[in-house]
């Protein structure tokens, strides 16, 4: 948000850069906030989702991670706000910055969907015949195997369930949870476009305005809409005003500055507004600002852990199966050692999913979308002109 966090703390950033000599780095910090802490943070929410698991498939129940007693969430679940918000910031900046909706569709499919195809085919075709309790010809023969295949590498349905895979852990039959949050992550990229529309052909204040519509819609729904926890209607309204915070985070980050006391505030209103309708908003208005305020709380050299690549995906997509597989192995665990045991074995497996299929994936944007312009000029080229009918 503006230079890391405000119009005072841009000057500071500013004096700072001329002070040391180093002026190109902070003024490109100061605009588009690229020296920042997203990437650790995006580590650590998928390792919080990988913590709240290490619990739930011990017992069979959510309510077994201790967070969930203390506040009524996991911190699964605050981790995946984090994602969503964190995405709304980051995808909103992408997609203003190119204008270009074709080269962002582009370049959200191949963010999305080669590592999860990926993820999909090794869980079906190799973990699920090997863990399976049926034979591999019934496995195969199986409409289930089939079904899992499609629903999943759609992110169309992804809580089916593998013959005679996990049917005997405590969360019976699940496959990979996580995965039903990437539906709504692509919804969230489409409405996105819808908005960005709005910005090309009006003014970023009209972006802002549509924006700040859309809590307005998460709140008119949560008062008046069946509200079901876990239904259709309230992930979607939870997980898109998630992300729309984050893309108004970016639209007006050079008018919000980022400072302790306003976290307070935030925390303070929070917490006089629990259980009230529009708690869920303030309790994301909290996250989103505090979470902005650590991602650009340090504008100085650090330790640079982006060399290694972007695990935050790989962990999220793939630990659920691997944490089931190693409950078979070690019924008898405790939750800690199942998460470390976890991101032991997570960890690699996210690595080559990195190097070897999502950076690769990524780098074919410009090709893919240069094939795509070049299939689009044919088609236009060959499509029949239709004669004016006189009036």
């Amino acid at each position: 948000m503006t230079a890391g966090g405000g119009p005072l703390l841009s000057r500071h950033f500013l004096r700072l850069a001329t002070e040391t000599g180093r002026t190109m780095k902070y003024v490109v910090y100061a605009r588009d906030g690229r020296d920042n802490n997203f990437h650790i943070i995006r580590h650590l929410a998928a390792l919080a989702v990988v913590l709240t698991h290490s619990h739930s498939i011990l017992t069979g129940r959510y309510e077994s991670e201790p967070l969930v007693g203390l506040l009524g969430r996991s911190i699964g679940h605050y981790a995946v706000d984090v994602f969503f918000i964190l995405s709304g910031f980051v995808v909103t900046q992408s997609l203003l910055r190119d204008k270009d909706l074709l080269r962002f569709t582009v370049a959200r499919v191949l963010r999305i969907f080669p590592a999860l195809v990926f993820a999909v085919i090794a869980t079906v075709f190799v973990l699920g015949p090997i863990v399976s309790t049926y034979s591999a010809k019934a496995y195969f023969a199986d409409p289930a195997t089939w079904s899992y295949l499609a629903g999943a590498a759609s992110t169309l349905a992804v809580d089916g369930t593998l013959p005679g895979v996990f049917a005997d852990s405590p969360e019976r039959g699940v496959i990979n949870v996580p995965l039903w949050t990437l539906k709504y992550e692509l919804a969230a990229y489409a409405m996105l476009a819808g908005f960005a529309v709005i910005s090309f052909y009006g003014s970023r204040v009209m972006l802002a305005v549509a924006l700040a519509g859309s809590a307005a819609v998460y709140v008119i729904g949560r008062t008046y809409l069946p509200w079901e926890t876990e239904s259709f209607v309230s992930n979607a309204l939870h997980l898109s005003l998630s992300f729309m915070i984050g893309a108004a985070a970016y639209v007006l980050r050079r008018h919000i500055p980022l400072t302790p006391i306003a976290i307070m505030a935030l925390f303070a209103i929070t917490y006089t507004l629990a259980g009230t309708m529009v708690y869920e908003l303030s309790e994301k208005l909290l996250i989103a600002y505090a979470l902005m305020w650590l991602a650009f709380l340090t504008p100085k050299d650090h330790t640079d852990l982006s060399c290694y690549g972007d695990m935050s995906y790989g962990i999220y997509i793939f630990a659920f199966p691997l944490q089931q597989t190693l409950f078979l192995l070690l019924p008898n665990t405790q939750p800690l050692t199942l998460f470390v045991l976890s991101v032991v074995v997570t960890v690699p497996v996210a690595l080559f999913s990195w190097h070897v299929i999502e950076k690769p994936s990524m780098a074919l944007r410009g090709s893919v979308v240069a094939l795509l312009q070049s299939m689009i000029a044919q088609w236009r080229r060959s499509a029949p002109v239709r004669a004016r009918t006189p009036l």
